[in-house]
């Protein structure tokens, strides 16, 4: 895992938040358009649309909710305390790096959590090479 890889767990949270706003105005428009009532033949070309596209995004986000799964599992899995402090307050709250360092306390500065942070995904990154 790389720092990379964390800093998009917020834009993913973002995504899945969107898709499913997107989601729920499809489905309005689905119980709009089917309760007209013309006496007319009414095409299921809209619907059919509409219905495609509420299961591409329902798709979408079920793909966007692993990986935000799998990031947040991996921070939960993390064997050093303050790492994970940082990991959560950092990538999963959003937080500044100055307020994860006032968070965390204890006189810890920006520059020491990163550095802790940096050398924390060396070692793992170093531990998956053969």
């Amino acid at each position: 895992m790389t720092s990379k890889q964390l800093s998009q767990l917020q834009g993913l949270k973002k995504e899945i938040k969107m898709h499913q706003e997107r989601i729920t105005e499809l489905k309005a428009l689905a119980e709009i358009k089917s309760s007209v009532i013309t006496g007319m033949p009414i095409s299921k070309s809209i619907s059919d649309k509409i219905g495609f596209s509420v299961i591409k995004i329902i798709s979408m986000k079920d793909t966007l909710s692993r990986l935000c799964d799998e990031l947040t599992s991996y921070i939960e899995n993390v064997d050093d305390p303050i790492v994970r402090m940082i990991l959560t307050y950092r990538y999963v709250n959003n937080y500044s790096w100055q307020k994860t360092a006032f968070k965390i306390g204890g006189g810890n500065k920006v520059s020491g959590l990163k550095k802790r942070l940096y050398r924390y995904f060396k070692k793992e990154n170093n531990k998956t090479r053969p």
